[in-house]
């Protein structure tokens, strides 16, 4: 079967999905490694796709950081644990480029090559956390900045994979991360409008908001 977490409730086709609310549009303009947490009330094994469009108001500074990260309550820096997002990648002269990251474990990670992000746009990205082995660990982490249709009907050409093994079997939390993020800047997550796909695969895939979205084999 397939869940889908989204922002609004949607009903989805009888026997093959169903839907939750577990997050509201947002704006956040303070710094925290938690500034948002959801917590289900059972770990989770499955993979999930990730969904939402990104703005932001002000003007960006070097290492202004927002991600979504997996984890599990209790747990230390469990911000650490598989996530994704924006860091801004800024020189001296205030020029930022490959804005978009996504990472399985630790800092760092993998940038979407030219994601130079502006203010008073948005971007839709679109995320896909598995593993290569069922009972293994998650360690496939693939990022699409402003997908087309059949790229999230077939899950395929990612603009940045992350393929190292993060420290995660399960997890029972997703949070948001905000850093550095001052002198008037706003950053905002929104509702993706994504075109309804015909494939059974994503079941429906279109969202009115910021959509975590579990994808589980039966």
């Amino acid at each position: 079967m397939i869940r889908k977490f989204a922002f609004i409730t949607l009903a989805l086709a009888t026997g093959f999905a169903s839907a939750a609310q577990i997050l509201p549009s947002k704006s956040f303009s303070t710094n925290a490694n938690d500034i948002y947490t959801y917590s289900f009330d059972q770990a989770q094994t499955g993979s999930y796709i990730l969904d939402f469009t990104f703005s932001f108001d002000g003007k960006v500074q070097n290492n202004d950081f927002l991600g979504v990260w997996f984890g599990n309550a209790g747990v230390a820096k469990n911000y650490e644990g598989p996530n994704f997002g924006f860091k801004a990648n800024c020189n001296e002269q205030g020029t930022c480029t490959d804005d978009l990251f996504v990472r399985t474990q630790g800092t760092g990670g993998h940038f979407i090559a030219g994601s130079d992000l502006k203010e008073g746009e948005t971007y839709h990205l679109f995320a896909h956390l598995y593993k290569s082995t069922a009972n293994g660990f998650y360690d496939r982490f693939d990022l699409w900045l402003n997908p087309t249709a059949t790229e999230m009907q077939t899950l395929t050409g990612a603009d940045a994979s992350a393929t190292e093994k993060s420290s995660l079997k399960s997890f029972d939390t997703i949070g948001i991360r905000t850093a550095n993020v001052d002198n008037g800047l706003t950053l905002n997550v929104n509702p993706a409008e994504v075109p309804e796909p015909g494939s059974v695969a994503l079941m429906g895939l279109a969202l009115a908001g910021l959509g975590f979205i579990r994808r589980k084999r039966a």
